[in-house]
């Protein structure tokens, strides 16, 4: 892939974001202008890999629901067990397949509109903003060490074609990791420009000088570039927020129940993968809720700091009205990520998923105490 696909060739923000592009192109999802037979061919063989891998463990789970490892190591037979384990791998499965398709359709469809507002804010862009950026890519390392360390020990037993489909379906988790990446990364860059605007009004509150044409544009800049990632994103979130509230239930309770049925001789790592993927998900929706938090509250610290500003209507009353345009503007303005529009993205769904994993591990365990277990 070549920097010339794309505008700015040579600019900071395009050098900053060109190992993104060349991962998303190794994953078959092409973020250049550019298309080429080749390329759409690969990328169709990358979307293929997803479907057949996660079809044939869906596949292999349901023929041959009895592994080794469970025969000889797990006493838990319950039918509801067995069957949230089934809705878990359909809910891993809608995640990746959904994540994928998104990536390819959605995502690959706006970002030429997101990267073009990218580049018009760029100007206000320093390197401590773009390096840090990428500290969010450090979300990675939880999931190599699922796919490097949890998933080879836990399909120990298995044939080797289905440890091969299980390890490749878990791999294709890729996508959705990289598609919140990518969508806490232009969500960071969107709030370190709020900060920045921020930053300049509290310095000079009471700045006579101070060109709010220039202020105005600037936020509109954000606010548009806070859309453009809706656009972009707002379906892959609703199907990462959807898929770690339903596996957070899951895991707890599957976890519930191994500590009811402990067994000090079984594998160890039977107990340490849930643990593993709690915390997964909690990191993971913190990393999510957290920019579009900070973002709606540098939005009402903007408005407050615009308050601070006093220009007397009598000496200049053409910019007096300007900023009382402005005042009402960004209090109007609704400055908020979203999950494809269908509720905000704020660090309140932690309280709500607290309240669904309880209410429903206990249902769920009420089913399985009915049960007789063997």
């Amino acid at each position: 892939m070549r920097s010339s696909d794309l505008p700015n060739e040579g600019g900071q923000l395009d050098h900053r974001f060109q190992p993104i592009f060349i991962w998303m192109k190794i994953l078959g999802i092409s973020l250049t202008g550019e298309r080429r037979f080749m390329g759409n061919v690969y990328d169709l063989l990358m979307l293929a890999i997803t479907l057949a891998s996660n079809i044939a463990s869906i596949t292999l789970m349901l023929v041959e629901p009895e592994r080794p490892k469970q025969e000889d190591l797990s006493i838990i037979t319950s039918y509801t067990f067995t069957q949230i384990l089934y809705v878990d791998n359909l809910n891993f499965i809608l995640l990746v397949v959904g994540a994928h398709l998104m990536l390819l359709c959605q995502t690959r469809r706006h970002w030429k509109k997101l990267w073009a507002t990218l580049l018009e804010v760029q100007v206000y862009l320093n390197r401590k903003i773009l390096n840090r950026s990428y500290v969010i890519a450090l979300l990675l390392i939880p999931e190599a060490i699922m796919i490097v360390l949890v998933v080879p020990l836990d399909v120990i037993g298995l044939p080797l074609y289905q440890q091969l489909v299980e390890v490749v379906s878990c791999a294709t988790k890729i996508y959705a990791v990289s598609g919140m990446i990518l969508f806490c990364m232009c969500g960071w860059i969107a709030s370190d420009l709020f900060q920045v605007l921020l930053k300049q009004l509290n310095d000079n509150p009471s700045n006579s000088s101070m060109c709010l044409k220039t202020v105005k544009k600037r936020y509109h800049q954000v606010c548009q570039l806070i859309d453009d990632i809706n656009q972009c994103f707002g379906f892959i979130v609703l199907v990462l927020i959807t898929y770690m509230m339903a596996s957070v239930v899951m895991v707890c309770f599957v976890a519930v129940v191994e500590f009811q049925h402990y067994d000090s001789t079984a594998v160890p790592w039977l107990y340490v993968r849930d643990w593993i993927l709690l915390i997964q998900h909690v990191v993971n929706l913190m990393a999510i809720t957290y920019i579009p938090h900070t973002i709606n509250v540098q939005n009402q610290q903007i408005h407050l700091a615009l308050g601070r500003i006093e220009i007397d209507s009598r000496v200049d009353s053409s910019r007096h009205e300007q900023l009382e345009f402005l005042k009402w503007d960004v209090s109007q303005s609704s400055v908020k990520l979203t999950a494809a529009g269908l509720f905000d993205i704020t660090p309140r769904l932690f309280p709500k998923l607290i309240g669904i994993t309880m209410t429903y591990v206990i249902i769920l365990f009420q089913f399985q105490s009915s049960e007789k277990t063997t």
